[in-house]
C-alpha cells in the first residue's frame, strides 16, 4: 500500500471526533454525506483504487453547497456554518495525495471542534472539546512522525494541550469580550420546553419522561415550601374548542412593588430554550432590566433565550395577586358551540352561587367525588373533548384537569385562565439549590375573584395531591413511569441519584464561572484591578495586557525548555543540511517547504539505490526533531550515520545496471552503523 494512504484512517479519526457532538443538529443528509464519503475513501485505499478526480470533486462541492443553499436558504447560524465545514470535512479526504493536504485536512478538524461552542458551553462539552483536541494533536503528531509509537505521540499530544492551559487562561480572563455573540451565531431550532405557545391535550405529558434540565434556582433564604413553587412560563387566554393559545397583544404591567409584603429573592439560570419567555415563582413583583413583565404576570427576556441566563427575580409567594379590576370579556368567552354537557354541568354546579370561591368548591367537588385519574394513558378524545372527559373516559394528565376547569368555570361566567409552567423541583444536597427539571412541566388554571383579584386554583392537587408533593412520580399509579433504569438499576439507584446531584453541582459551578463570565463580569473584574471600561484607553490597555501575558507565557516556556539545549538542535540541523547537500551533488534537490518524510520519499523514487541509507537519516532526523525521548545515542548515530554517507552522483544516463552497480559501490563505500 502507498505510504500516503496510511495517513488516511488516523485523519478521518480526528474528523469523526470532531463531527461527533455535531450529529444530531446536523440535517440528516449531511450526517448521510460524511459517512458516504468517508466509506468510500477507505474502500479506495484498501482496494488500491485511485480517487474521483477534480472534475468529480468540483462537481460534488457544487452539490453539497446547492443543497445547503436547499436546507437553509437565507438563513446564516450556526447550524448552517457547521454544516458547510461538514460537507468541506467529506469532500477533501478524497484529494489527500501531499503531505500539504494531511496538514490542511488536521487543521479542518480543529475548526471543526472550534464550532462547539457555537452549539454548547457545557462543562460536559468542554471536556469533549479537549478530548477531540488531544486526538487531533496526536493525529498531527503521526503524520510528521509516522514511525513513532501511538503511546509517545498521544503523550507529546498531552504536553503541548499542558502547555498551552496558561495561554488559554490569559486570553479567557484578559481578551476583550463583546456584548452578546461575537458573530451573532445562535443555535437553530425549536426550543425545547416544558409546554410549547399552544396547549392541547397530550402537551405536558409528553415531557414527564424527560429529566433533561430546564433551569435551576438559588433562593436568598430558606426555599419556600413545595404547594409554592409554581413556576409560572405562559397564560393561556382563548379556547377553540380543543387548545388554549396565548394573548400575543401583551400589555405592559405596571409597578407590582406594593405586592412585596411576602417576597421571596432567587437568581435563576435557565437553559436554553429559543423563546422569550422567562420563569418565575408566582407572583414576580421585581423582573431583572433585560426583562419584561406584562399585565398577565409573565416576563419576557428581549430577544430569545438561546444561551443559558442568569437573571434574580422577587416573587410574593400568596396565591393571588390582589387585584380588583375586571379583567374583560375575553376571560369569559367560549366558543358558540361544542361540549353542551359541560355546559349543563357548569350551570349546575353554579346554580344559586353568586360568590366565586362557592363555584370554585362546587367544581372540584365534583372533581374529588366522581373518581377521576390523574394518568399519562387518557384515551383518545372526540369533538367534545371536555364532555369526553367529565363524563367518559375521567382520566388525565394536568392539562386535561386545568383545561376542564376553566371551562366549566366560564361557562358558570367566572373569569378563569389557564396558566402553562412548571411545579416544584428537587433540591440538590451538594449546593443547596433547585434543580427544575423537564418532567416537573405543569398546567394549573387562575380564576378572577373581585376581592382578592386572580386566584390559583390547581384541580390536580385535589385529584392527585401526590402530583404536587412528590413530584411527577409522586401522582401516578405504581410502575407507570417505570423503565429500564427502575426495572434493572433499582438496587443502585441512590448511588445513581447522588451521582447526578454532584455532577449537576459541578457542572452549575462550571457554568457560572464559565459561562457566566459575560462582558459585565469582565468588566466588574477588570475595573476591581483598576482598569476602566470607561474610556477607549479601557479596552486597548486590556488588549494590550492580553497580548503581553501571552508573549510572557511564550517567552518563559522558550526559556525554560530550550536554556541549555540549543546547541544540539542547532548541530541537528547543521548536520541535516550536509545530508541535503549531498543529496543535491546526487541528483536530487529539496524544494521549500517539503518535509524530510516527503522528501525521502522523493529521494527514495528518484534513487532507489540510496533508499535504505536516506530513510535511516531521515528517521534519526524526526526522531531528535520531534521525538519527546530521542535516546542518548540517537545523535552521535545521526552524526556519524550523515558523516559516512557519499552517494555517488547521478549520471544523465544511467541504466538500470548502472544503477545497481552504483548502489553495490555505494555499499562498499558506506558502512552501516
Amino acid at each position: 500500500m502507498d505510504d500516503k494512504k496510511e495517513y488516511i484512517p488516523s485523519i478521518l479519526l480526528a474528523l469523526f471526533v470532531a463531527m461527533l457532538p455535531h450529529l444530531t443538529d446536523l440535517p440528516l443528509w449531511v450526517v448521510v454525506w460524511c459517512a458516504f464519503m468517508w466509506a468510500y475513501v477507505l474502500v479506495c485505499m484498501k482496494y488500491n483504487r485511485p480517487p474521483p478526480g477534480r472534475l468529480v470533486r468540483n462537481l460534488l462541492a457544487v452539490i453539497g453547497i446547492v443543497g445547503l443553499l436547499l436546507t437553509y436558504r437565507i438563513r446564516i447560524d450556526a447550524s448552517a456554518y457547521i454544516s458547510l465545514l461538514a460537507l468541506m470535512a467529506a469532500i477533501k479526504p478524497l484529494e489527500i495525495s501531499t503531505h500539504r493536504d494531511r496538514m490542511i485536512t488536521v487543521f479542518l478538524a480543529y475548526f471543526i471542534v472550534i464550532t462547539s461552542l457555537l452549539q454548547s458551553e457545557t462543562l460536559l462539552a468542554a471536556v469533549y472539546m479537549f478530548i477531540s483536541v488531544l486526538v487531533t494533536t496526536a493525529v498531527l503528531v503521526h503524520i510528521n512522525d509516522p514511525e513513532g509509537r501511538l503511546r509517545d505521540q498521544f503523550r507529546l499530544s498531552a504536553i503541548i494541550l499542558a502547555q498551552a492551559v496558561p495561554v488559554m487562561l490569559a486570553l479567557f480572563f484578559l481578551f476583550p469580550r463583546m456584548e452578546g455573540s461575537l458573530v451573532g451565531f445562535t443555535r437553530s431550532g425549536s426550543g425545547i420546553t416544558g409546554f410549547s405557545e399552544t396547549l392541547r391535550p397530550g402537551g405536558v405529558s409528553r415531557l414527564v419522561e424527560d429529566n433533561s434540565v430546564a433551569f435551576r434556582v438559588e433562593f436568598e433564604a430558606d426555599i419556600p415550601d413545595v404547594h409554592h413553587l409554581y413556576w409560572r412560563g405562559i397564560v393561556f387566554v382563548h379556547f377553540d374548542g380543543t387548545s388554549w393559545r396565548y394573548e400575543r397583544r401583551l400589555r405592559e404591567a405596571a409597578d407590582p412593588a406594593g405586592m412585596a409584603d411576602h417576597a421571596s429573592t432567587y437568581r435563576v439560570t435557565l437553559e436554553p430554550h429559543h423563546s422569550r419567555w422567562l420563569f418565575a415563582m408566582d407572583f414576580p413583583v421585581q423582573i431583572p432590566d433585560s426583562g419584561r413583565m406584562h399585565d398577565d404576570f409573565t416576563v419576557t427576556s428581549q430577544s430569545p433565550v438561546s444561551r443559558t441566563m442568569r437573571y434574580e427575580m422577587k416573587s410574593d409567594i400568596r396565591d393571588h395577586t390582589g387585584e380588583t379590576d375586571f379583567p374583560g370579556d375575553a376571560y369569559i368567552r367560549l366558543p358558540v358551540s361544542g361540549n353542551p354537557e359541560s355546559r349543563t354541568l357548569a350551570k349546575r354546579l353554579s346554580a344559586n352561587k353568586t360568590d366565586t370561591a362557592d363555584i370554585v368548591n362546587s367544581v372540584l367537588n365534583y372533581f374529588r367525588d366522581h373518581d377521576f385519574v390523574y394518568t399519562l394513558t387518557p384515551p383518545l378524545a372526540g369533538r367534545n373533548p371536555v364532555d369526553d372527559f367529565l363524563f367518559e373516559s375521567r382520566r388525565g394528565y394536568c392539562e386535561h384537569y386545568a383545561s376542564a376547569f376553566a371551562f366549566l368555570m366560564r361557562s358558570a361566567g367566572v373569569p378563569a385562565r389557564v396558566v402553562g409552567g412548571y411545579q416544584g423541583g428537587e433540591i440538590n444536597p451538594y449546593g443547596n439549590y433547585l434543580i427544575v427539571r423537564q418532567s416537573y412541566a405543569h398546567a394549573w388554571t387562575e380564576v378572577w375573584d373581585q376581592d382578592r383579584g386572580w386566584l390559583r386554583v390547581d384541580p390536580t392537587n385535589v385529584v392527585s395531591p401526590g402530583r404536587i408533593a412528590s413530584g411527577p412520580e409522586g401522582g401516578l399509579a405504581p410502575g407507570e413511569l417505570a423503565g429500564f433504569a427502575d426495572k434493572y438499576l433499582a438496587p443502585f439507584s441512590a448511588f445513581i441519584r447522588q451521582a447526578r446531584y454532584g455532577w449537576d453541582a459541578f457542572s452549575k459551578n462550571w457554568q457560572a464561572w464559565f459561562e457566566g463570565y459575560s462582558y459585565e463580569q469582565q468588566k466588574a473584574f477588570l475595573e476591581r484591578l483598576g482598569i476602566s471600561y470607561s474610556y477607549l484607553t479601557g479596552p486597548l490597555l486590556l488588549l494590550m495586557a492580553g497580548i503581553f501575558s501571552v508573549f510572557l507565557f511564550i517567552g518563559a516556556y522558550l526559556f525554560l525548555q530550550l536554556r541549555g539545549k540549543t546547541e544540539l538542535p542547532d548541530n541537528v540541523k547543521k548536520r541535516y543540511k550536509q545530508f541535503l547537500q549531498k543529496m543535491s551533488r546526487a541528483g536530487v534537490e529539496k524544494r521549500p517547504g517539503e518535509g524530510p518524510v516527503e522528501f525521502a520519499e522523493k529521494a527514495s523514487c528518484t534513487r532507489p539505490d540510496l533508499e535504505s541509507f536516506v530513510r535511516e537519516i531521515t528517521d534519526l532526523y524526526i526522531m531528535l526533531r520531534y521525538s519527546p525521548i530521542p535516546g542518548d545515542d540517537a545523535y552521535l548515530r545521526f552524526e556519524k550515520a550523515v558523516k559516512k554517507f557519499a552517494p555517488m552522483p547521478m549520471r544523465k544516463k544511467q541504466n538500470r545496471s548502472t544503477v545497481k552497480g552504483a548502489k553495490h559501490t555505494d555499499i562498499k563505500k558506506y558502512k552501516k552503523i
